[in-house]
């Protein structure tokens, strides 16, 4: 779209650089925020997709490398992304781009399980959307997906995710997400999102992250609160009708939970 903008930022997160982009409206702003989580280890790609969507919307989007993904420095910790979340909050809000007092959320996958635990402790955060959500971050470091899916990302993709290549850092990742998986774990954290409003949307072709999980998950939720479940959506969309339907309705939860509607129509 003419007129959305991409900035790149970074900032320290516990001495650790992290790296990411501000895409940004067409205007002058100020805008409604929404920071981004990404998965583990997400695309690459964090900028296009439903970042630029909420941006042709009218929000200004943060997007960002976790510690030891990509760009950004350090080994990946579940409680490490805790504090890079709450150092991505501070930095947007410190931005001059943000209208005061409404920062939304959006995590996908094991960025969810992040957005939630991030959310309980972080009243600064004013409106949160899960996508397909890690609901137990215990359960899914004993997960046998794990091993699978670092096998492909050593196989595919080596440089996505730092340290996998050494197996005693490996490892060390490894156990640790049982550890955090223990201590962090959104079934145990999503009941404090409230009264502040909760997106839940998953697919119900997911088998990554099954959506009776997810349906639990939800369900531990206080109000506000929503569920949608696409039809034919599997984890990594796929499919491009089931692609379509999520972003939009993403999209528009956000468009209902910003109360900065002038802020929003104006775009």
């Amino acid at each position: 779209m003419p007129g959305v903008r991409t900035i790149p930022t970074e900032f320290s997160s516990e001495g650790e650089l992290l790296r990411g982009d501000f895409v940004i409206p067409q205007g002058d702003g100020p805008f409604p925020s929404i920071c981004k989580f990404h998965g583990l280890p997400g695309s690459p790609n964090q900028v296009s997709g439903i970042s630029t969507l909420l941006a042709e919307a009218g929000f200004l989007v943060l997007t960002f490398d976790f510690r030891g993904f990509r760009r950004s420095e350090g080994i990946f910790s579940l409680a490490g992304e805790l504090t890079d979340a709450k150092s991505a909050i501070t930095h947007l809000i410190n931005s001059n781009l943000v209208v005061p007092g409404w920062v939304g959320v959006y995590g996908a996958s094991y960025g969810g399980a992040v957005a939630v635990c991030a959310a309980a402790s972080d009243t600064r955060i004013s409106a949160v959307c899960l996508r397909a959500p890690v609901y137990d971050t215990h359960a899914f470091a004993l997960s046998p997906l794990i091993c699978p899916e670092v096998n492909r990302i050593l196989k595919e993709t080596p440089d996505e995710m730092h340290g996998l290549v050494d197996p005693s850092v490996r490892k060390r990742i490894l156990d640790r997400m049982v550890d955090d998986g223990r201590r962090f774990n959104p079934i145990n954290e999503i009941s404090k999102i409230s009264p502040r409003p909760l997106l839940v949307i998953t697919g119900d072709a997911d088998v990554l992250v099954d959506v009776n999980g997810v349906r639990g998950l939800y369900d531990l939720a206080g109000e506000p609160k929503e569920l949608v479940i696409i039809e034919g959506a599997n984890h990594v969309l796929s499919d491009p009708r089931a692609y379509e339907d999520t972003v939009n309705s993403i999209v528009a939860w956000f468009q209902g939970a910003c109360p900065i509607n002038e802020k929003i129509d104006s775009h």
